[in-house]
């Protein structure tokens, strides 16, 4: 502390050329790690969109097949080879389980306050819903609770992972301006 006043109070000498070259060098690559957090973090916010567009594919597959009728076709051994269907409402509860059990985890992220990354289970778990869905029920209709449980997940995980990547953004973004005019300060 009192290195720090004695400092402040000493007369400052005129930069030398060498010292005004390595503070140029210096905020140049301070502006280089500030752009770069930015597109990263540009990135992230998009990399869930990815997730759902893969989750709204293969749904859509699946219920084109559940429509014509495609997966009522599979051969017998098919269906000997995974065996017995479990009931109904067994598959019911385990989905109810995983969904909030994934929706905890995403809570819990958010609520970390650090930066947050897209889980690809949260694509895969709903989808893994749908084989065991159809061998239940080859109608196909507990399709819409598979998918509104997926896409639920999906989205407020995007949107937690967007508001975070934006909040960051913004922070980047001051910091360039501080950065900007500090520079214009010292020319």
């Amino acid at each position: 502390m009192l290195g720090q006043v004695i400092g402040q109070i000493k007369p400052k000498t005129a930069a030398s050329n060498s010292d005004v070259a390595h503070h140029a060098k210096s905020n140049e690559h301070c502006r280089d790690q500030i752009a770069g957090s930015m597109a990263e973090l540009q990135a992230l916010s998009r990399r869930g969109l990815w997730g759902i567009l893969l989750f709204l594919s293969i749904s859509a597959l699946i219920l084109y097949l559940s429509e014509a009728g495609l997966i009522a076709l599979a051969p017998d051994s098919l269906k000997e080879l995974f065996g017995e269907a479990p009931p109904t409402q067994w598959l019911h509860i385990v989905l109810a389980v995983s969904w909030l059990s994934a929706f905890v985890l995403i809570l819990g992220r958010v609520a970390a306050d650090g930066k947050p990354c897209y889980s690809w289970c949260n694509v895969g778990l709903p989808t893994v819903f749908y084989p065991l869905y159809i061998f239940c029920d080859p109608a196909g209709t507990h399709f819409p609770a598979v998918f509104a449980a997926g896409l639920v997940l999906l989205l407020v995980e995007h949107v937690s992972v967007t508001i975070y990547a934006s909040r960051a953004i913004r922070e980047e973004s001051a910091r360039l301006e501080n950065l900007e005019r500090l520079e214009r300060l010292q020319d």
